[in-house]
């Protein structure tokens, strides 16, 4: 277990940004690196080769325009010249003469040489020569140069090469590793955020705050408008629950005490059992539409979604109003300027307009009348209530909002307005409310051309 721990930390250590951005730079640099030590090396080898070679060059031209036949032109021309006889080896051949420069019959006494390649030869001491061989008439000319010098020149460039780029490297890797912890540092911090907010459960954590790199700021106020929707989420769901609860209590409480009644008074007064039962019926019926709306509510935030379908606005409107016929005493009135069809859940969309009859005959008058507007692309659901406040309408979709204390005193649940919006925005319409002139209420449904 713990030899895992310390793979999984090993590993998480390779796959950071900085670690990450150090490997690509070393494999960048070490890439450069070869590259320009080839070309550089290359391009100093082939001048100083290339010199070495117009070197024998001149040697022979002067060599040639000295036309030595004597024993007396071979040492003019050895006065005169200006070779370093050291590692520069002349020979001439010419009717059967050979003229050697100093130190030539040595050098070629005590070595063998062998041609490798263009020109350039090892002999046994280890030391590299450029031999070069040329015939004018019936004059024979061989130059050795020494490679020595070259050889040194190509490795004191190729050490102050390696030197000068050791340098650049160490100072750009402590500049990358710099840049890279200053760039990943508002992630690492974003990270820990995070972690204490899976860690503790800290709803309430706060991200820091992040100015660069642009990409970082951005994803850190994505981030915190996520936690923020989140929190506010998390604070209606508590409040969801408590209001849920209170509202499931309310019906209960009503249970035990009719129950509790009869169970005491029922037989010596028989007279209170049909009242008590009738109380049941109602705290029945209300606790039956609370949990049906909590269930309905759970359904559409789980996003279960119900079958879609094409229906005309007066056939579901006909059908909602009869159902309701039975139960209202105020008058219903339906008023078709343009029918239309709409494409959307049946059953959601009785379930708003049940919502909204409901609510407008619990805020009005028994002998009041509420009408059903249709025309195109709209139904209106307008009653002769009691109306709401300016105060309240920003509120009346929301969850267990009650309103103003007339309001509060007609039994409700808070819930309905707040379903019949979910269910309103899911099959892409929108409900509003406004006033109705001189009293009372509107809710309008308007739906979207598809």
């Amino acid at each position: 277990m713990f030899y895992g721990l310390t793979l999984m930390s090993k590993n998480i250590k390779r796959n950071t940004s900085i670690h990450m951005m150090t490997v690509a730079y070393i494999r960048l640099f070490m890439s450069i690196f070869v590259l320009i030590t080839f070309v550089v090396v290359t391009t100093v080898s082939y001048e100083l080769f290339k010199s070495r070679v117009s070197d024998a060059d001149r040697i022979i031209s002067s060599l040639n325009k000295s036309d030595i036949d004597s024993d007396f032109d071979w040492s003019h021309w050895k006065t005169n010249s200006t070779i370093d006889t050291t590692n520069t080896f002349v020979v001439v051949k010419r009717s059967g003469d050979t003229f050697y420069s100093s130190g030539t019959k040595k050098f070629l006494a005590k070595s063998k040489h062998s041609i490798i390649v263009l020109g350039i030869s090892k002999i046994e001491d280890g030391n590299f020569y450029f031999y070069k061989t040329k015939k004018y008439q019936k004059i024979q000319y061989a130059v050795y140069l020494g490679l020595n010098e070259v050889f040194t020149t190509i490795v004191t460039v190729l050490i102050s090469l390696l030197f000068i780029l050791t340098i650049i490297f160490i100072g750009s890797l402590w500049f990358i590793t710099r840049l890279a912890k200053k760039l990943s540092m508002p992630l690492h911090d974003l990270s820990i955020s995070m972690e204490k907010l899976n860690i503790q459960k800290d709803i309430d954590a706060q991200f820091p705050e992040v100015i660069d790199p642009a990409e970082v700021f951005i994803l850190s106020n994505t981030l915190k408008t996520w936690l923020t929707n989140f929190q506010k989420q998390n604070q209606r769901e508590k409040e969801f629950f408590v209001n849920a609860s209170h509202e499931l209590k309310t019906p209960l409480a009503g249970f035990q005490g009719n129950l509790d009644l009869i169970k005491r008074r029922g037989k010596q007064h028989p007279e209170i059992v049909q009242p008590a039962l009738n109380a049941l019926s109602k705290e029945s019926k209300r606790m039956q539409r609370l949990v049906t709306y909590l269930l309905e509510i759970a359904r559409s935030e789980n996003g279960i979604t119900e079958k879609k379908t094409t229906f005309s606005a007066q056939d579901i409107v006909t059908r909602v109003t009869f159902d309701f016929l039975e139960d209202f005493k105020s008058k219903i009135q339906v008023r078709v300027q343009t029918d239309f069809n709409i494409f959307g859940s049946y059953d959601e969309m009785q379930q708003v307009l049940r919502i909204l009859l409901d609510n407008a005959k619990k805020y009005s008058r028994d002998t009041s009348e509420i009408l059903i507007v249709i025309e195109d692309g709209s139904i209106a659901i307008i009653d002769e209530g009691q109306g709401i406040s300016d105060a309240d309408k920003p509120h009346i979709f929301d969850r267990f909002y009650r309103g103003d204390k007339a309001r509060s005193n007609v039994q409700g649940n808070g819930l309905g307005l707040s379903l019949a919006l979910q269910f309103t925005n899911k099959n892409n319409a929108a409900l509003s409310v406004s006033d109705n002139i001189p009293q009372g209420t509107i809710f309008t449904i308007i739906f979207s051309e598809n």
